[in-house]
Order: C-alpha cells, then sequence, then structure tokens
C-alpha cells in the first residue's frame, strides 16, 4: 500500500506550481519540480518583448487561493505577474523543491513495477549526464505557449531577427526600419511600442485580427486598501470579474443567433470608429476581419490599431514570401529592405509535448499516438495507457473567453482526487478507461458543432483536419463542474503485483 506516492512535476508556471502546492497542501507529499530554466514563471518569465501583459484582469488572472491585492493595473505587466508568481513561489517553498537548469528529456511508464522513470540532464553540467529517477505520479505543467514557431521562409534573413518569445533586450531599434510578422497578441502588444523606437515599421499581417478596447485602468490606493483590508471584498471582486467573463462565450457559442451577429456589428463599427478617428479610414477593409469574432482569439488593446494608424507604420496585409539577405519579400513580389525583423509567429501549439518524449504502457509514444488521431484525454487531465501522469492545459482545456488560472486549479483538484481515491482503494497506479475516455472525447468535439470554432476560419485552436482540439468547448463553470465530477466509474485502478 503506498501511503505517500512521490511526485514529479515539469515545469514551474501557473500549471507546475499550482499542482506542487496543492499536492503538499492535500496530500502532504513534497514533490519534486524540475525546471529548464533559472527561474520560476514559465511563459512569464521566458516572455520580456515590449509590451508584453495578459488580457485578463489581474484580479482574476491569479491563484484562488492566493489573492493579490496590490495589482498596479486590471491589465498587469508580465513584469508585475512575474513578481506574483516568484512571491508565491517563495511562500509555499516552490524554490527549495525546484531543480533549475533540469530538462525532463523522456519518461517512460514501466509496467511491471507500476512506476515513472524519469530521464532528465543538467544543461548547466559539462557533461550533461543522464539522470535516471522514479516517480509513481507525474504531472506535465509543460505550457501550451512555450515553443516558438519559426517559420522555414525567414531562414535565409542576414539582418537582425528575433522571435517575441526569445526576446533580446539589447538589440536598439531606435532610428531602425523594422518588420514585425504577425497580427496575434505579441505582435499587438509589441507594435505600439516598437512604433515608437523606429524609423519605420512594417507590419505585415496575412489576416487581420478582431481587437476589443481594452478597459485599462490604474488602481488608486485606495482601492487597494479597500481590497486588502474589506472582509470578503477582493474575493467578490474577483468572483464578479469571473462571471462577467464568462458571459463572453455567448459571443462563441451563439454566434449565429441575433446577440452573435449584433457583436459582429458592434466589433466592425468599433474598428471602424477608431481608425477614423486616427485619421485612417483607408485602413478600415484592410484591418477588418472576415471571420466571426472569436474565431481565432480576441484580442484586447486600447493602441494597436492606433499606432497601425501613424505615419511612421506601413501595413502590408500579405504574408512573407521569403527572405534574401536584408529584404523581405511579400506572397505579391513587393520587397522591403530592413534592419530588424520581428516574428510574432506565436507558438508550435500542435507539440503541447515540445521535445519531451514521453511513452506509456506497452511502449506507446504519446506524441505519436496524438499524431495520427484526435488528442483524447479524460477530463482534460488523465490518458488512457497513461497511468498515473497528469497532463496541464494540454488539448482539449484552452479558453478563448476566460482565465486559464481557473482551469489549472479544476485540472490540478481533479487530479488530487484521483490521487486520493487510488490511496483510499490501495491502487497503486490509476488511468481513466479506453470507453469513459472516448466518451468524454465524443462529448468534447460535439461540443463545438454550431459554434465559433467551427465557422469556416484558420487557427491554432484547429488540428490539421481544421477540428478544434486546443480548445475547451463552454463556459468554466461548467468545465469545473465536469472536472468536479470525477467520474470514478471511468477510472481503472492497478494493484501491486508484487
Amino acid at each position: 500500500m503506498i501511503q505517500q506516492p512521490t511526485v514529479a512535476i515539469i515545469g514551474t508556471g501557473f500549471s507546475g506550481m499550482c499542482a506542487a502546492i496543492q499536492v503538499k497542501k492535500q496530500l502532504g507529499i513534497k514533490a519534486q519540480l524540475f525546471e529548464m530554466s533559472d527561474e520560476v514563471g514559465g511563459t512569464w518569465h521566458h516572455n520580456t518583448y515590449p509590451g508584453c501583459a495578459c488580457d485578463v484582469p489581474s484580479p482574476l488572472y491569479s491563484f484562488s487561493f492566493e489573492l493579490n491585492p496590490n495589482w498596479s493595473m486590471h491589465y498587469s505587466p508580465q513584469s508585475e505577474i512575474y513578481d506574483y508568481l516568484r512571491f508565491v513561489a517563495r511562500k509555499y517553498n516552490i524554490y527549495e523543491q525546484t531543480r533549475f537548469h533540469t530538462e525532463v528529456i523522456r519518461i517512460d511508464w514501466i509496467e511491471q513495477d507500476q512506476i515513472w522513470k524519469i530521464e532528465s540532464r543538467n544543461l548547466s553540467s559539462q557533461t550533461q549526464d543522464t539522470i535516471v529517477e522514479y516517480y509513481n505520479y507525474v504531472f506535465a505543467g509543460l505550457g501550451p505557449l512555450r515553443v516558438p514557431n519559426v517559420p522555414a521562409q525567414f531562414e535565409n534573413y542576414t539582418g537582425t531577427i528575433v522571435h517575441t518569445a526569445n526576446w533580446d533586450n539589447s538589440i536598439d531599434f531606435k532610428d531602425k526600419v523594422v518588420a514585425v510578422v504577425g497580427s496575434g497578441a505579441s505582435a499587438i502588444q509589441a507594435i505600439p511600442e516598437l512604433r515608437k523606437e523606429a524609423k519605420h515599421l512594417i507590419s505585415y499581417q496575412r489576416t487581420p485580427g478582431w481587437i476589443l478596447p481594452r478597459d485599462q485602468f490604474t488602481y488608486p490606493q485606495f482601492s487597494k486598501l479597500l481590497l486588502k483590508y474589506v472582509p470578503f471584498l477582493l474575493r467578490f471582486y474577483r468572483n464578479l470579474l469571473f462571471f462577467q467573463h464568462e458571459t463572453y462565450y455567448l459571443l462563441f457559442g451563439y454566434h449565429k443567433t441575433f446577440l452573435g451577429k449584433f457583436f459582429n456589428k458592434l466589433f466592425k463599427f468599433l474598428t471602424a470608429h477608431t481608425l477614423k478617428k486616427s485619421g485612417r479610414p483607408d485602413l478600415i477593409p484592410v484591418l477588418t476581419p472576415s471571420y466571426a469574432p472569436g474565431c481565432k482569439r480576441i484580442a484586447k488593446s486600447e493602441v494597436y490599431l492606433q499606432a497601425l494608424a501613424q505615419p511612421n507604420v506601413t501595413v502590408v496585409p500579405v504574408a512573407v514570401q521569403e527572405t534574401q539577405g536584408d529584404l523581405i519579400i511579400d506572397a505579391k513580389g513587393n520587397k522591403e529592405k530592413v534592419d530588424i525583423l520581428v516574428l510574432a509567429t506565436g507558438y508550435d501549439t500542435a507539440g503541447f509535448l515540445g521535445s519531451l518524449e514521453i511513452r506509456g504502457r506497452d511502449g506507446v509514444s504519446l506524441r505519436e499516438h496524438w499524431d495520427s488521431n484526435y488528442p483524447s484525454l479524460y477530463k482534460g487531465t488523465a490518458i488512457h495507457g497513461f497511468p498515473n501522469f497528469f497532463m496541464m492545459l494540454g488539448p482539449g482545456v484552452g479558453l478563448g473567453h476566460n482565465s486559464v488560472v481557473t482551469i489549472i486549479e479544476c485540472q490540478v483538484e481533479f487530479a488530487i482526487q484521483c490521487m486520493k481515491y487510488a490511496i483510499k482503494k490501495n491502487f497503486v497506479a490509476i488511468e481513466p478507461s479506453l470507453e469513459g475516455q472516448t466518451k468524454y472525447s465524443n462529448y468534447l468535439r460535439g461540443g463545438f458543432d454550431g459554434t465559433v470554432w467551427k465557422s469556416g476560419c484558420n487557427s491554432w485552436y484547429l488540428n490539421k483536419d481544421n477540428e478544434p482540439y486546443g480548445l475547451w468547448h463552454s463556459t468554466v463553470s461548467r468545465f469545473w463542474w465536469n472536472t468536479y465530477n470525477v467520474g470514478f466509474k471511468n477510472l481503472i485502478g492497478h494493484k501491486s503485483t508484487k
């Protein structure tokens, strides 16, 4: 009987830290965390490009068990979120449990011992010898936004090149001709800052994105004091923001209704109004998307469209075909000589596992299995054939309208309930049944019918078969209910054979 299982957690972003904190709090288990970099924070440690911020209000984009009354702004910048995560890490002794500069390169399920074999290497070591360890449970807090997408057509560029996911703060943009490729969240945040320094900025965007004005404001000191000292006020405020964002799902789930059509017209009006007010009505057809709002992620900004309307910015509404030396050639054959190329081309979200090799029962590769099949998970977290393994923020749990931190907390709670059940039943391993997992997967896939995500646009939400796979299809409240009801009848427990 395993009263005190061992737990390995890969990653120290929101997912990894939440798992470590709750495993210790609820099970008394001090997990071992593995982190490739030199600090905690995940994506909020790695992303430091100008303007980097969260598009979810900070009181909501934080742990429910560690509320923060001291946010300076409604939408906090990267540095403040990063500081918050480091504060949480210090408070809950995450640093003492973490092995930094350590890359987990492979994990294998050893069936005869009912345990995970983990192979890692110390990146700061000259030899980088492989270290082999064994753990009963594994949480993969890898994060979906961590592997930069670098299209092949930029390989021949000989000027200065930087990806927003691997920002180089030493690059001097002052009086330079800068090209920014992409129209996603990082481009929308970086362009307004970069164009202030650049002599001229060229924005290459194959398809424009819908922009919602951000209700940004600074929290006055009086408000911070109230949130800090008035009982339950901060909790009430957070819950108010949560349910406000839950209503945004109506835009995605019912986009063909009168309400959806109304929002479509409203978004078009806001885009046109902003560009007219900025003196660039000629950009309205260029920057008004042809797809329904929400089909691709909606970005929030009160300065992006205004920045594109500035005299030192040129919008090129076509894709980049190739690069030759310091020349960028677009799909129409137009050439531009640029000093600095900024790739705001997002992440390889199809590669949820990054370079990590995960092999379950009978040596089945999770990567190969997902490449040839629809990524199927039970409750978005557990996987048949991969016992005692919990995938955080993998396929089927992404959001377009609310905070993924709540999703993470739901996933962790689901995993801990599975572990408690296994300990109670004297199981050394637990996994979902294939039947239960398939039923859940069919429920997830069927839930996308009629939503905006199947309305015809191309986005990272879709797999190679144009089927939504990176998202949860409904409200966060519904996801909470689904994971709260674990469905123990759909779990298979395994007892020790020794």
